[in-house]
């Protein structure tokens, strides 16, 4: 997926090209098109919900 068009709205380059992916997963997704290595959003949900 290309995020330079959200990258280029919001004003940021992310460095780190797997965490946007992975924060834009689900984990619906995840079970239909499974793919070694990828991870869902949930992991950063719970860090974010930890972190509020």
């Amino acid at each position: 997926m290309d995020f330079a068009p959200f990258e280029a709205r919001i004003g940021y380059t992310f460095k780190n090209r797997a965490l946007i992916e992975t924060a834009y997963t689900h984990r619906s997704y995840l079970n239909e098109n499974r793919a070694p290595g990828r991870e869902h959003n949930e992991r950063l949900e719970f860090l974010g919900d930890a972190v509020l």
